[in-house]
């Protein structure tokens, strides 16, 4: 089958003044779907373990071209585990089971692994997201499902909604809430299957003047990946022009020193 879908240039916009001080935005995943982009701010704090490996299978692109597998109304959506290829179902590669971190409850809007009944410490690679507040269903039950993010804003909640919203299908034991668009009967095509096209890190950026007359930025994203910095001294679209681009090492981080004397500055990252 052919997964190649179009991936959307995203920016993050950043402002600095003359004696403005840096600052980092919080850590975001985008879920780039065929109905949308669902961003998550993921709870690192609170779930360590469980965002770092989530971020392991993020990192290795393990989650790019893979399909929701399951629907539930008014319950959940669930993703991470299959992929279609060749007219066939491929499990993701799974990675070790993770202690389950349950501490926040699963209310609409958050992002919370998936696991195995009995049995609180299963979780590997397939996440779900909450429709509603399931807090006094998957609170208290296997230990507690553990969230880890919260969908970021109105837009991603709207996306969310919409995936939600899909005809479910019946398509055997292992997809009995299978969402399928463009379907009436006959074999499922791959054009059928709500695609979840990517997930990626949103860079953090942080600014800093180590001295008059230069700013440092800082990028924290995904490891051993290219980001290129924009620079404008408006927030104009059509005003911002490459700065460099940076190459994150293996822990994911990349500085750059720009020399300037310009007394306000925007930059930007533009997100691969």
């Amino acid at each position: 089958m052919n997964f190649a879908k179009p991936i959307l240039n995203q920016v993050l916009a950043f402002l600095l003044l003359t004696g403005g001080q840096g600052f980092a935005a919080n850590p975001v995943v985008r879920f780039h779907t065929d109905f949308g982009d669902i961003d998550v701010v993921l709870l690192k704090d609170i779930a360590p373990a469980t965002v770092a490996n989530f971020l392991g299978y993020v990192n290795r692109k393990e989650y790019d071209n893979t399909f929701i597998h399951r629907s539930v109304p008014s319950f959940v959506i669930q993703g991470g585990g299959y992929q279609y290829v060749n007219d066939s179902v491929v499990i993701v590669p799974q990675q070790q089971p993770i202690v389950n971190e349950f501490n926040i409850s699963n209310t609409r809007g958050t992002l919370a692994m998936a696991k195995l009944g009995g049995d609180p410490n299963s979780a590997t690679n397939q996440w779900f997201f909450n429709l509603g507040d399931n807090s006094a269903n998957l609170d208290n039950q296997n230990g507690g499902f553990t969230v880890f993010g919260r969908v970021a804003n109105s837009s991603s909640l709207a996306a969310m909604d919409t995936i939600a919203a899909v005809p479910i299908y019946y398509a055997g034991t292992l997809f009995d809430h299978l969402p399928l668009k463009n379907y009436a009967s006959g074999p499922v095509q791959d054009s059928n299957l709500v695609h979840i096209i990517s997930v990626v890190l949103i860079p953090e950026l942080e600014i800093s003047r180590p001295a008059p007359g230069s700013v440092r930025l800082q990028i924290t994203g995904a490891p051993s990946t290219e980001y290129q910095v924009q620079f404008s001294p408006s927030l104009l679209e059509d005003s911002f022009s490459p700065l460099i681009t940076l190459s994150t090492n293996s822990s994911g981080i990349a500085t750059h020193v720009d020399v300037t004397s310009a007394p306000m500055k925007f930059y930007r990252v533009v997100i691969p």
